[in-house]
């Protein structure tokens, strides 16, 4: 058992990255493409994607995954809730991750929009994955920010996934806000 004893407003995803770590669980890209409540692969299907996804005990996520088709879009979606901004400085990410050859991983906070829609804030930098396991950290300004709206009804944070075949393995990953 793990306990949810973190406070903030960054603590649900965090501890749901918590219980993903200490966990070993595995799927099928196609069939189980939900990991965990509120942490989900969500893929264009010109994609035709295949492959597995597996969280061994110690680690987040080892994807292996083939892709058969052109598409435009692949994201590890992980549910934020409807985070306030309005008081916050910083946003942030740190991740460590490893790939067999380097790919590049595009990280956003998305926020909805009450009228529908939504949008899309991207980190500056962009997430290198070597064959030897890195460490990334990157943080945004949440005033200075255009598209992060203080008050949003839902929040995601997305990690853009290449649109080609790869193994990448996300050792660690943990949101904060400051």
């Amino acid at each position: 058992m793990i306990d949810n004893i973190s406070s903030g407003p960054e603590a649900n995803l965090n501890y749901a990255l918590s219980v993903l770590r200490e966990n070993q669980t595995s799927g099928d890209i196609a069939e189980h493409p939900e990991i965990q409540p509120g942490i989900t692969l969500h893929a264009d299907p010109a994609l035709k994607l295949q492959g597995q996804w597996h969280s061994p005990a110690g680690r987040l996520l080892e994807l292996d995954i083939s892709t058969n088709g052109q598409g435009s879009w692949f994201g590890l979606h992980m549910e934020l809730g409807d985070i306030d901004l309005s008081q916050v400085g910083i946003i942030g990410i740190a991740c460590r991750s490893a790939a067999t050859t380097i790919e590049v991983v595009r990280a956003c906070i998305r926020s909805g929009r009450s009228e529908g829609g939504f949008d899309d804030c991207f980190f500056t930098k962009r997430i290198l994955a070597h064959p030897e396991a890195s460490s990334h950290l990157d943080a945004l300004q949440v005033g200075q920010q255009q598209n992060l709206p203080p008050q949003a009804p839902w929040r995601e944070l997305i990690l853009f996934l290449p649109l080609h075949s790869f193994r990448l393995n996300l050792h660690d990953l943990r949101l904060f806000i400051v």
